[in-house]
Formats: structure tokens, C-alpha cells, sequence
């Protein structure tokens, strides 16, 4: 029931939402809880109280308007003292050229008018002052579980950001990365989670920038600016975003959902393995690997090739046509499809509509993509030719793919399709500010583009799309596999927390996630990659992630690995010891994450508190269950309470390293370092 209850000047309206109706269409506001909750919209004087409650936990976000930023927004848990989620969070106004922000006007600068819609919708409509010039825009609060909503909108073309800004009164807080989440961090504090991002299916932003830097000793910047930059003509685009704000105790319930169907091909991925080749050698030589490797009796690989194009990689893009002379040509590369194909494993060709070179046959001035200032955008340098590439239009992506696409199909028998780029990168990096096209100076509009060249990409090749990870959960629905690199780490991959929960919990349902990244990124020293060299331990730590995300085995350019015998070796025991867990894992669904803290196994949220989510447990639907030890330096005992019908391990037996897969009729695993205990 909603009522309406008006006393004096205090308005108060409840309302109850029940659990099968709290979910709204999709959006990618965090979910709302599970549990019966009840939110309530209460105005007291000049102050708006929006609240949420339920038998654990209340939350409130307490809004007085006096100054026009967020700094008239606090936030109360259970009752304990208020802090600020986004300290002068507003509007960057430009006024004569000169661009103020929020935080440097004065309040007496600032009128507003405040109405509640539809009862639970609160609208501020304020008015800046600068001189004779007036800067209307527009607030709507209203709170949907622990989220509160806020929609921001202006007619005018003066606002030349919009920022989150920083918490204020966060004393001990932290930042907390969350893995393949790159656009969204989040603030741990109190024991509690808190998230703030723009909605990136409706921004009307040129760039969406995340930030992420303690300030003070009580203030962190941890949320996102909106930049609004001007076209090629020096026009702006009306502000228009929606800021979802998240307060929680689980670490779930402050995350992003993720809409989008799941791909059609997750069960055709399931279980299978990327074979990377990015040697430059003939063809040939790499079709007698696949022989070798088939002899062996390896199964459900994943072939991708990367340098193949006419002119060598990352050259004379787009004009890939015909096949690279130099390693054997059209007929080579067919021999090494059809090779593939014999063995019974699928196989894609790099291909790349973002890096546009001045060089290639096909290159057109008008296929460029122009900066604000009306100059071509850089793209990848070539360091290697020297050559610098452009940034070809997102918006004649496809059509410049449509050229290409169905031909490589065609002469080379291609089963999936590795998409360089587009999957990769914040659409941000990539805008197009020529007046001249439609859409010019959004983001949104890159993002969109890059979604119909996936599908596009999926029908010519008839086939699943592979991406390039980076960015790949704002492709979901259109995106079938990625090759899991993390945009969001600036340390190397072997050194961060198995955050799983973003990738299981939101990715999970939708597509095929391969390895953890590139290898010489993951296992980097300091800032330098490492190309070659990999240990046996680091193959086991890379693996040992593999499980605990459910991602599916990576094998890198088997050229760094080794003599061929190594190459072999290690190809075996990716397939043998990763594969088996990833075929049953792939399509069930999560239930229970928990980590090793002590010795108890509590959720995330106290494994960060006590500084331990290095040993993980994770619990699917149809029963499979898996231990992963990634701790350092400490073994970690699992006792089971009857023998598995079937178990994958790599554990410790009289202190040396034990792998296998298969009935087991044992109860208690020892797991070491980079171990794990995969049981049915």
C-alpha cells in the first residue's frame, strides 16, 4: 500500500515493495535486496529524508538544498554519524570561456524550487548566477532499495562537466578495485560498501573518467566525472546523466547489474581452450603444431591467429587482404584453418575496425574520426614501422567491417572471430567530435556502434565473437567470449584479490571469459612485462585464477614457452587440469562465495576487514564445488565429509605437488600455494 500522510510541514510517504517486484527493467543500477524491505520518502522543514529499512539495517540519505552541489547530501548507517558521499559533487560551469566548478561559487549565487512528483520523486530545480547569465538545471531524487537515484539534467549548453567529487568525513576509508569493473571503484568504510557511477546506457557525456586517490585522511576520490566537450563547431551537448549512489554491507549489493541476454555460443565455449599464436612464422609451422598438439589428443581448442594480414600486424589496418606472403600466403592460411578444423578446433583471425593507417590501400580522410579541435585522432603507433594510425569512425565501423568481414569468412573457413580493441578500451578514449556525424561528442554513441559491429561481426562469421578484454562488460548481449585482461589493475595480475564477485556474479550469466590476461602483463615486473620465462609456479598461480573466476584456459604464444617439448607440456596440462573444471562450471550458477578467514569461511566483507580474501571457496547450482589457495605462502587443509564422485586437484602429497582428475576416494586435500579442489 502507498499513503500519504501530511503533518505541519512534515510530509512522510512509505511503501513496501515486495521481492518479486522489486526488480525494475533492465538497467544497470545495482540490485535491490532480496530480503522484504521498506522505503520511505520523508520531508521535515527544508530536508528530504529518503530511507531504506529492513530487520538488519537502516540507511539514510539526508538531502537539505542550500548550495546546488552534493554537498548538501549525507548519508546515516544504522544511526552513526553522517558523512558525505560526494563532498561538492555538480556541475562545471562555463561562463566567458572560463570554466568554474561547483565548489568555487558562492551558495548566494544559487535559487532553486522543490516539489515532490508522483509522491516518492523529489525535484530541485535550481537556477546559477553568474552576473546576468542564469544556468538552470535540474535534480530528481528517489531511492529504489539501497540505491538512491538521481537524474541531472540541463537545457543549457554551459556545463562543461559534471563530477562526483570526493567523500568527505570517511576517516580510515579505502578504495577497493573491483576486477573486469573498470569504469566503477568503491569505497569500503565502517564496514560498509559504497558505490557512485553514472549510468553509461543514457550519459550524455563526451567521457566518463573514474577517479580513484585518497585526498585527505578522511576523503577519498573514488567515483566518476562526466565530461561534456565541445564538437568541431565548439558545440556542447545539454547535460543529461542518471548517478545511481549505493550504500550496503555486501560487497554484491553495491555492484552494477549488467542487462543483455546471454550469448547463444556459451555452451559451444564451454570447456574449451585459447590456443594464442602470435609468433611471426609461417603459417605452416603453425599447422604442424596444431598436428602434433592433435596427436596428443588435445581437445576443444580455441585457434587464433593474429598476424596474418597482408601487410604484417598492426599495419596497412584496414586492408588486410590477401593473407601475409611472407608466411605462406592465402593457401598456407587455408591449410592452417583446415587443419584446425580436422582436429576438431575452432578458428578465428584478428581482425581490428578501430586503428584506421594512412598507409592502407583503403584509407580515406573521411573515415577518420577529428578531435574537438577538428584534428585526426591518434590510434595505435606502430613502433616496430613507425607508422602512426588514426582512429576510424566508430559510427562506419561496420561498414568499413562489412568490406572485410564475410570475405576472411570466406577464403578461410573461419568457426569464431577474435575482435581487437573495440572491447577493450572505454568508448571515451574513442569519440568522434566531426560535426559532420551523427551523434558526434557522445561516448554513447561509440559504445553503440561497437555493439552492432559485434553482432555484426557474429552473423558474417557465423560464428561466436571473441573480444579483447579490457572493457568487455559493456558488451554483454552482443559479446560471446573475451580474453579476460583486466583494464582495471595497475599492478601486475598475479599480486591482486581474487575479487570474484563482479565477474561471477554479473559476467558469469552472460558470456565465456578466457585466461586472466596477457601473460607478460600478468606475471610484469615492476613495470616491465615479462615475455618469457614463465616458471612452473607461475603457470600453476595463472591456472589456480582460472578456476577460482571459472574462466576458461589460456595458452599464450606457445613461441615464449619454451623448446616444443615444453610448448607441449605446458599445453597438456592447461587442457587436463583447467579444461575439466571450466566444462562444468561454465553454465551453472554461483551460490555461495567464501573465504578462508581463520579458520572460518566468512564472506568477502570480513575477509577484506581482516585483510585475507586470498583463500576462496565457490559453490554452484549443480553442486560443483571449488576450493582455490592463493595465498602466498600458506597450505590450506580441506576435510570433506565423503569421497567425490569426481575431483580435479593440484594438492600436496608428502610435501610434492600432486595433479589430478577423476574419482578420488579421499577426504582430506592439502592444498598448497596456487592449489585448488574441484569436487562433484
Amino acid at each position: 500500500p502507498v499513503f500519504l500522510l501530511v503533518v505541519s510541514t512534515i510530509v512522510f510517504l512509505q511503501f513496501e515493495l515486495p521481492v518479486a517486484d522489486t526488480q525494475e527493467s533492465a538497467n544497470v543500477a545495482p540490485p535491490p535486496p532480496e530480503r522484504a524491505f521498506q522505503n520511505s520518502v520523508i520531508r521535515h522543514g527544508d530536508t528530504y529524508f529518503f530511507r531504506y529499512s529492513d530487520h538488519q539495517e537502516n540507511l539514510e540519505y539526508r538531502y537539505t538544498p542550500r548550495t546546488g552541489s552534493f554537498h548538501d547530501l549525507q548519508i546515516i548507517v544504522n544511526g552513526e554519524s553522517p558523512f558525505r558521499p560526494s563532498n561538492y559533487g555538480g556541475p562545471q560551469f562555463l561562463v566567458q570561456g572560463k570554466i568554474i566548478p561547483i565548489w568555487e561559487t558562492d551558495p548566494h549565487q544559487f535559487t532553486y524550487t522543490a516539489s515532490l512528483l508522483e509522491g516518492n520523486v523529489l525535484e530541485v530545480q535550481w537556477q546559477a548566477r553568474f552576473g546576468l547569465e542564469i544556468i538552470p538545471y535540474t535534480y530528481r531524487f528517489s531511492i529504489h532499495g539501497k540505491t538512491l537515484r538521481i537524474e541531472v539534467e540541463s537545457p543549457s549548453r554551459r556545463i562543461s562537466a559534471f563530477t562526483l567529487d570526493r567523500s568527505e568525513e570517511t576517516p580510515q576509508g579505502g578504495l577497493l578495485k573491483i576486477p573486469y569493473l573498470p569504469l566503477v571503484n568503491v569505497l569500503f568504510w565502517r564496514r560498509h560498501f559504497l558505490s557512485a557511477y553514472f549510468d553509461w546506457e543514457v550519459t550524455g557525456a563526451s567521457t566518463l573518467e573514474p577517479m580513484q586517490e585518497v585526498i585527505s585522511k578522511q576523503s577519498l576520490a573514488f567515483a566518476q566525472t562526466a565530461y561534456y566537450l565541445p564538437n568541431t563547431e565548439g558545440e556542447r551537448h545539454p547535460l543529461q546523466e542518471v548517478i545511481y549512489l549505493t550504500v550496503s554491507r555486501k560487497l554484491e549489493e553495491v555492484l552494477p547489474q549488467i542487462p543483455g541476454p546471454p550469448s547463444p555460443y556459451r555452451q559451444l565455449l564451454a570447456g574449451k581452450v585459447i590456443l594464442d599464436l602470435w609468433a611471426e612464422r609461417p603459417f605452416r609451422e603453425d599447422a604442424e603444431l596444431i598436428r602434433e598438439l592433435h596427436n596428443m589428443d588435445i581437445p576443444d581448442l580455441i585457434v587464433i591467429r593474429h598476424n596474418w594480414q597482408h601487410c604484417g600486424y598492426d599495419d596497412c589496418y584496414p586492408s588486410v587482404l590477401p593473407a601475409n606472403p611472407l608466411w605462406g600466403g592465402d593457401r598456407a592460411l587455408q591449410e592452417l584453418s583446415e587443419f584446425s578444423r580436422q582436429a576438431g578446433y575452432l578458428f578465428a583471425l584478428h581482425e581490428n575496425y578501430v586503428d584506421l593507417y594512412p598507409n592502407a590501400p583503403d584509407f580515406s580522410p573521411n573515415l577518420v574520426a577529428l578531435s574537438p579541435e577538428g584534428e585526426p585522432i591518434p590510434a595505435w603507433f606502430n613502433k616496430t614501422t613507425g607508422i602512426q594510425s588514426f582512429l576510424l569512425k566508430p559510427s562506419r565501423s561496420l561498414e568499413v567491417a562489412a568490406r572485410f568481414s564475410p570475405l576472411i569468412h570466406r577464403l578461410y573457413h573461419t568457426s569464431a572471430v577474435y575482435l581487437d580493441v573495440s572491447t577493450a578500451v572505454n568508448p571515451s578514449e574513442k569519440v568522434d567530435y566531426d560535426v559532420a556525424s551523427e551523434g558526434n561528442a557522445r561516448l554513447r554513441t561509440t559504445w553503440e556502434a561497437y555493439r552492432k559491429l559485434l553482432i555484426y561481426e557474429r552473423q558474417a562469421h557465423q560464428s561466436p565473437v571473441i573480444g579483447e578484454g579490457g572493457h568487455h562488460f559493456l558488451y554483454t548481449g552482443t559479446l560471446d567470449g573475451v580474453l579476460a585482461e583486466d583494464a582495471h589493475r595497475d599492478e601486475p595480475g598475479s599480486l591482486l584479490y581474487p575479487l570474484v564477485h563482479f565477474d561471477l556474479l554479473r559476467l558469469h550469466p552472460h558470456l565465456i571469459r578466457f585466461g586472466m590476461g596477457f601473460y607478460p602483463w600478468y606475471f610484469a615486473q615492476g613495470t616491465q612485462p615479462k615475455w618469457f620465462g614463465y616458471t612452473p609456479e607461475e603457470h600453476y598461480r595463472y591456472m589456480a585464477t582460472e578456476i577460482a573466476f571459472c574462466h576458461g584456459g589460456y595458452i599464450p604464444t606457445p613461441d615464449s614457452l619454451g623448446d616444443i617439448e615444453e610448448q607441449k607440456a605446458f599445453v597438456k596440462k592447461e587442457v587436463n587440469l583447467v579444461a575439466p573444471i571450466h566444462r562444468r562450471c561454465a553454465l551453472a550458477k554461483p551460490i555461495r562465495i567464501l573465504y578462508r578467514v581463520g579458520e572460518k569461511m566468512l564472506g568477502i566483507e570480513e575477509a577484506l576487514f581482516e585483510g585475507q580474501p586470498w583463500q576462496i571457496f565457490v559453490e554452484y547450482d549443480n553442486g560443483l564445488q571449488v576450493w582455490v589457495n592463493l595465498h602466498p605462502s600458506e597450505n590450506w587443509p580441506v576435510n570433506l565429509p565423503q569421497p567425490p564422485s569426481w575431483a580435479d586437484f593440484s594438492i600436496l602429497v608428502d610435501g610434492e605437488r600432486k595433479d589430478g582428475v577423476g574419482k578420488s576416494d579421499a577426504l582430506s586435500y592439502l592444498l598448497p600455494p596456487n592449489g585448488w579442489l574441484a569436487v562433484t
